[in-house]
């Protein structure tokens, strides 16, 4: 006699309502749509989201659902009252819930991508730190094991909190080797340069080559890639001033000085078939704001981190 399988909440050990009804709905999702979404699987191993895969994907789906159905709801009466029949009204309608679900699914995709490349930019910041940090301590004779103990109690400095309690937790509590997680850490961190030098650290001990001389080498490599990603923004730092001052400031003026000239002629002069005084106030309200914060957002997109 057969046994009966436990719902898969139970084996989970799931008490949270919300996760656990989708958990035991995520059943209807056939195994060969969750295989062709292995990237979003990755995806939010790298950005660090403790969520079960199968509720993350069932929440997706849930959304883009909730999201058509709503839609739907309200651009259909919307669009009955309006001067079209019932056909297009019901065409637009669907045409509308669908756009509205395939962003919801978009939203969705992307958060754990979003998430993930904010990690990365923080650990890559405190990269040459960490790579110090780790040869002093390798320097003065503690085990490889000990330097990632040591270096979880100041994670959360180096924004790699999560990435070392894996290890730890993998070591301790998984009963794992630390090669192996080690190798596991590496292909969950959202950072290609941090996942190399833990590549790097476990192909030293298993050559029993000098980890502390390994680890100095790539922190002296981080320092020198940190200052020449300081020197290119400050190349475009200068790029983005001389727009300024040329687009922002030398150019509205002149457009100011010359459309108060005709607003001063007289209505009859038009430029591109609109009144100067109209002119000087979208210039003054709409491209000045739109211009300087465009350029703000190029700085911060383009400055390092700290």
């Amino acid at each position: 006699m057969k046994t009966q399988k436990k719902p898969i909440w139970k084996r989970l050990k799931v008490n949270n309502r919300l996760p656990r009804l989708f958990l035991t709905l995520s059943g209807i999702v056939h195994p060969k749509i969750l295989a062709k979404f292995g990237t979003l699987k990755k995806n939010l191993a790298k950005a660090g989201i403790k969520t079960y895969f199968k509720i993350y994907m069932k929440m997706t789906a849930f959304t883009l659902l909730l999201m058509a159905a709503i839609t739907f709801t309200i651009s259909f009466p919307l669009l009955l009252h309006s001067n079209i029949t019932i056909i297009h009204a019901l065409a637009f309608s669907i045409l509308t819930s669908l756009s509205a679900g395939s962003i919801s699914i978009g939203i969705w995709y992307l958060y754990p991508i979003l998430v993930a490349s904010s990690r990365k930019r923080n650990i890559e910041v405190n990269l040459p730190l960490i790579a110090n940090f780790m040869a002093v301590l390798a320097s003065a004779g503690m085990p490889p094991e000990g330097i990632f103990t040591a270096l979880a109690e100041v994670g959360e400095e180096f924004s790699i909190s999560k990435e070392v309690a894996g290890i730890i937790r993998d070591i301790k509590l998984m009963g794992l080797d630390l090669h192996t997680a080690l190798k596991k850490a590496s292909e969950r961190s959202p950072s290609n340069k941090f996942a190399a030098m833990i590549d790097g650290v476990v192909t030293t001990i298993h050559m029993g080559g000098d980890l502390a001389s390994y680890l100095r080498e790539q922190a002296n490599k981080y320092k020198r890639e940190r200052m020449l990603s300081l020197r290119q923004f400050l190349d475009n730092l200068s790029v983005i001033a001389e727009a300024y001052v040329t687009f922002l400031v030398a150019a509205p003026l002149m457009l100011i000085v010359m459309l108060s000239v005709l607003s001063f002629i007289g209505t009859e002069v038009t430029l591109i078939n609109l009144d100067p005084r109209i002119l000087l106030n979208i210039l003054a309200t709409i491209i000045l704001p739109i211009g300087i914060s465009m350029l703000i957002l190029a700085v911060e997109f383009l400055s390092p981190k700290r």
